[in-house]
């Protein structure tokens, strides 16, 4: 996640719950049309936050003239895709702060069938991952030969973070599932 400075103690987390209710509540009809009624696991905070970073920023690129604003154009229809598809299997994340307090409850069960996906869509999800580094380097290339050191900086953190993505974030997802799977009653 990039970060400009240290916002954590300028915002608290009902700020930014609040500001992303707001962004859903007053997008235009076709965008709030565009997204599922309701989300029955959201994703971790930490997560939405980047994502609405990085959507907003490929945004802005993508109205720039030449080179740079067609390739963040590309760039965010596949981030859109992405993100879509990293709500149905990173939110099985929230759980860690509970884990990590040796707190397991029979209600946590949505998340093994959640991380058992993972592990069973693993190489299309790496297949996507690839999709996602591949557009942002088109985004790099096309805003070095800019000479736009702000797009190019940008677009070399977010292709950091999809690795991020599948180094940590989904091997995680699938250990939570593992322990899960262990520490649940046999039925799961």
């Amino acid at each position: 996640t990039r970060l400009v400075s240290d916002w954590s103690s300028d915002v608290c987390s009902s700020d930014l719950i609040l500001a992303l209710l707001a962004a859903v509540w007053l997008a235009p009809p076709s965008v709030a049309q565009s997204q599922p009624a309701a989300v029955a696991h959201p994703l971790p905070q930490s997560l939405i936050v980047e994502h609405t970073e990085t959507a907003e920023r490929l945004s802005m690129l993508a109205k720039r003239p030449g080179a740079v604003g067609v390739a963040a154009r590309e760039a965010l229809e596949v981030f859109k895709h992405h993100t879509a598809r990293e709500q149905e299997f990173l939110p099985v994340l929230t759980l860690l702060p509970l884990l990590a307090d040796g707190k397991v409850t029979p209600d946590m069960d949505w998340a093994v069938a959640m991380a058992d996906r993972v592990r069973a869509e693993r190489e299309q999800i790496f297949e996507e991952h690839t999709r996602v580094t591949e557009v942002l380097n088109k985004l790099v290339a096309a805003a070095t030969r800019a000479h736009d050191k702000d797009a190019t900086e940008f677009a070399e953190a977010a292709a950091a973070d999809s690795l991020n993505d599948v180094e940590l974030l989904e091997p995680t997802v699938l250990l939570i599932g593992d322990y899960l799977r262990g520490k649940l009653p046999a039925a799961h």
